[in-house]
């Protein structure tokens, strides 16, 4: 095995990988949001790809041959490590060369910027993926046995243990680990005689290669199949498709589909990451409730006050929560009504959304003010 090889190059960082989650840093910082996109890789080159998942645009990229030390032809398939956010790649080498078909496996740390070739996979493997458990699985192309070999990788070697095998396909074979470590797989489509199928164990359980066929739609079985993989978020896979407009799909467990759009690259391989950006402006909140805490009493009030008059002192971050009286601005006079509301007995409410209404957009949005950051 290759000692670990440091390439200078720019980072591009996963952050544990639409679904969003949201989180403060510190007292209203920022708000970042967690979103997640594809990185794609191909048989056709060395780059990994960043995929944005609405659009479908390429937003990153890195080329991870090193020359005159790891020259990669091509990248058959990709896993991110659940743990420690490493890629695996399954690549096809000119340097050290790869006995063909077969790859090696590569990890490669986006953090520390290294590039290990871990080791020569033996067989002719086609995809990969992660257990939760950090264990490391793949399938082979169809054979010369005429099966698809599923098999445990090592990630200290690169060598292969067979666990069972697939009645063979024509091309595609590729794997993605579902909920509660399902495997399902998902191959064919490449000759006139052939579809598309996509596969998943006939027991709970039971062996992965004693499969049950997912009837699909003429939508997915009439194309062959590129590759798939698993998003736990949203509970469906996203399938790529051989054909000539790279069409990608979600693909619910029971095979309904829906179109997400065309990629304007080639895809061999496909794995999800999560990528810290600015969330978006939201409409929801809680007028009066300056500090976000989803409540509102006296200390949004002084909250208020300091954020307005105190240096130093943490910004709003919902500048309509803190238009307690709604004139379109954020003065002392919104901290003054906000006391007066809570402690003056028949003064003017909280106009809405307030802690009666929870949180809602704002009905009088006539001005400029938004939230960054929202407790709801």
């Amino acid at each position: 095995m290759l000692s670990t090889i440091i390439r200078n190059t720019r980072v591009l960082v996963p952050v544990f990988v639409i679904t969003v989650s949201c989180l403060l840093g510190g007292s209203l910082q920022a708000q970042v949001c967690y979103v997640t996109h594809y990185l794609t890789v191909s048989d056709q080159d060395d780059v990994v790809r960043t995929v944005d998942p609405i659009t479908l645009e390429v937003v990153d990229e890195v080329s991870l041959s090193i020359p005159n030390a790891v020259e990669i032809d091509g990248i058959r398939a990709i896993a991110v490590h659940p743990t420690t956010g490493n890629w695996f790649l399954l690549g096809m080498l000119s340097l050290p060369v790869s006995p063909a078909p077969s790859p090696w496996l590569l990890e490669y740390d986006p953090i520390n910027i290294t590039l290990n070739p871990v080791g020569f996979t033996v067989l002719d493997f086609n995809d990969l993926d992660f257990l939760d458990s950090g264990e490391l699985r793949a399938i082979t192309n169809a054979l010369s046995t005429g099966s698809s070999n599923y098999c445990a990788l090592s990630t200290i070697t690169g060598g292969p243990t067979d666990l069972c095998q697939y009645t063979g396909s024509d091309g595609g074979d590729s794997i993605a680990i579902g909920a509660a470590e399902e495997v399902f797989r998902a191959s064919g489509g490449y000759s006139a005689s052939s579809t598309a199928q996509l596969e998943r164990p006939d027991t709970p359980g039971g062996s992965n290669c004693q499969s049950l066929s997912i009837p699909l739609p003429s939508a997915l079985a009439d194309e062959p199949v590129r590759t798939i993989t698993y998003n736990d978020d949203s509970e469906n896979f996203i399938w790529v498709q051989g054909d000539t407009n790279r069409s990608v799909y979600s693909v619910a467990t029971d095979g309904t589909e829906a179109l997400l759009g065309t990629l304007d690259h080639d895809v061999n391989g496909l794995a999800l990451i999560e990528i810290a950006t600015p969330c978006a402006p939201t409409d929801q909140f809680i007028r009066g409730d300056c500090n976000l805490d989803l409540g509102v009493n006296v200390a949004d009030a002084v909250f208020l006050l300091t954020s307005l008059f105190v240096p130093g002192g943490d910004p709003l971050g919902c500048l309509d929560a803190g238009d307690v009286n709604d004139d379109g601005g954020t003065n002392v006079a919104d901290a003054v009504f906000l006391l007066t509301s809570l402690f003056v007995p028949g003064a003017a409410p909280i106009p809405a959304p307030n802690i009666q209404d929870g949180c809602n957009p704002d009905p009088t949005d006539t001005d400029p003010l938004d939230c960054q950051n929202t407790g709801c």
